[in-house]
């Protein structure tokens, strides 16, 4: 497994907008132009303001296996949003896209990423925005 990190990433968690550092693991494998990745989990801390919905976790994690399409990889993802008295499980509504960059990167192909809770697709809970993947070895 690599160590895994998404840097200064765009996060909108029900009104609140914020830049949150995503650290975790991941392993990116290449074989010519396929690229696969397997194992993705990424975990950020939510400030804390003193609010009684501040503060907390929220983590990305790998729901089912990458695909090929294209150039791209697609991947289906789940978070989880832990905070004082609650904790909520989202998903999204389609796989999260990247291009594979430089060495083990991966740069996203979407803009953004919803995750909406299950009995309520309707509705996005969380919006994460440019969720690029910078590898290293663990």
């Amino acid at each position: 497994m690599s160590d895994v990190r998404s840097e200064k990433t765009e996060v909108t968690l029900r009104s609140k907008t914020m830049h949150l550092d995503f650290a975790g693991s991941g392993e990116v494998e290449r074989d010519g132009n396929a690229v696969r990745l397997t194992g993705l989990r990424l975990v950020a801390e939510l400030p804390d303001a003193g609010g009684p919905e501040d503060g907390g976790t929220v983590v990305l994690e790998q729901a089912g296996d990458s695909a090929q399409v294209g150039g791209e990889v697609a991947v289906p993802l789940a978070a989880v949003v832990e905070q004082p008295g609650a904790s909520v499980r989202l998903r999204t509504l389609e796989d999260v896209r990247w291009t594979a960059g430089a060495g083990g990167d991966l740069e996203p192909a979407d803009d953004e990423v919803g995750f909406v809770l299950v009995e309520a697709p309707e509705s996005t809970v969380l919006t994460v925005r440019g969720l690029a993947l910078r590898t290293g070895s663990s």
